[in-house]
């Protein structure tokens, strides 16, 4: 089955104007914030998507900031705690302001597509908003990314056999809400054909996975997949990410920002200290990488 999807979506994307241009406008960018569900926000554990993009990048290597979500979705409910999507969907503008990114990669679908053709319009029009009325509002330029492959086969989870059809659903309306927005898109779903992913559960990729994805991600971005083995800078990343979670996600928030700020809300004046121990990691991945780059 995936072997029918697939190559279809290489040629629209070897075909598309709009494939060229991930590269250049990550190459320029300085501030670059990754959006979406558990594939980015499972990557603080791991570090290869990221190592993948910093060693691309390694001559001018970006500020990235990681506000992947697991279970979000463009309507932001899984960012808003107890409160309604709204909540979400304002806190997400509110750390966008905070971190003021010059480029967004936006990767969703992955939770949709188990809505099948009749979510697909409800998906686009919550995209649509979350674009027009939040992230376009930053400035920043956006790249959509295609959902990931997962399911494979549906061999060792049969319940996911139709899955990869799914995604390559979404992944053909989101290149069309690209086009219309006036958007970059990037298709991973495409660039991840022949890997094979053990995954936890048919759906959650592991660190293994996430090695063997990590080459895919940044050829969808039109990045080099040149990329050598560099533990240490991988490390230092996945460092500077655990600092960074608890710098805007402080596992007793709603103490310090929420309904129950009257009690310890004092806290909150501690948060801005991580701003300095975040930067100093920063510095750490920049020259790791830039070293690493000088011996390839």
């Amino acid at each position: 089955m995936l072997a029918r999807i697939l190559p279809l979506a290489l040629t629209l994307a070897t075909l598309s104007p709009l494939q060229a241009n991930p590269a250049t406008i990550l190459n320029e960018a300085k501030r670059i914030v990754l959006l979406g569900d558990a594939f980015f926000e499972r990557d603080y554990e791991h570090g290869h998507l990221e190592t993948a993009l910093t060693q691309s990048l390694a001559k001018k290597p970006p500020v990235i900031r990681n506000l992947g979500w697991s279970g979000d979705t463009p309507r932001c409910e899984s960012r808003s705690y107890f409160g309604p999507p709204q909540e979400g969907f304002d806190r997400l503008a509110a750390t966008l302001a905070e971190i003021k990114p010059d480029t967004i990669i936006a990767c969703y679908g992955a939770t949709d597509a188990f809505q099948g053709q009749e979510g697909i319009e409800p998906f686009i029009q919550s995209y649509r908003r979350l674009l027009q009325d939040n992230l376009e509002k930053t400035g920043a330029r956006i790249i959509l990314m295609s959902p990931p492959l997962t399911g494979g086969t549906g061999t060792r989870w049969p319940s996911l056999q139709r899955h990869p059809e799914n995604l390559a659903l979404y992944r053909d309306a989101i290149r069309k809400l690209a086009e219309e927005r006036k958007h970059t898109f990037a298709d991973l779903l495409a660039s991840m054909d022949g890997i094979q992913t053990e995954t936890i559960n048919g759906v959650t990729f592991n660190g293994s996975d996430y090695q063997k994805i990590a080459p895919a991600f940044a050829r969808s971005l039109g990045l080099t997949t040149r990329l050598s083995n560099t533990p240490e800078l991988t490390a230092a990343i996945v460092e500077k990410n655990s600092w960074f979670f608890h710098r805007w996600r402080p596992q007793n928030e709603i103490y310090l920002f929420g309904s129950r700020k009257h009690e310890q809300g004092n806290n909150a004046a501690e948060i801005p200290a991580f701003d300095p121990i975040i930067a100093e990691k920063e510095t750490i991945v920049t020259k790791l990488a830039q070293a690493a780059a000088a011996t390839r």
